[in-house]
């Protein structure tokens, strides 16, 4: 195996996806796209160009869905909830 992933919430509950991948499917992935950034500079006085004072860039927040495998799943699992 060349990678683990392990999947964790707000509640702090964890979920080893390497052990069950076959149960899972991706269905969604957001926040990939490139993170808002703020670049300052100054100009420099009688020439060309500027100089780079810094650079910021926002963090990003990369979200993964998953869909439960299997015919019927998503009603029974909100059926046992309902229990």
């Amino acid at each position: 195996m060349f990678f683990s992933l392990l999947l964790e919430n707000t509640a702090g509950d964890q979920l080893d996806m390497t052990t069950t991948a076959n149960q899972y499917m991706t269905s969604k992935i957001e926040g990939l796209s490139p993170p808002p950034g703020t670049i300052s500079t100054s100009s420099y006085a009688g020439m060309d160009g500027s100089y780079l004072n810094n650079a910021f860039i926002e963090k990003r927040n990369v979200v993964i869905h998953f869909e439960m495998r299997g015919v019927g799943v998503e009603a029974r699992r909100r059926c046992k909830q309902l229990q």
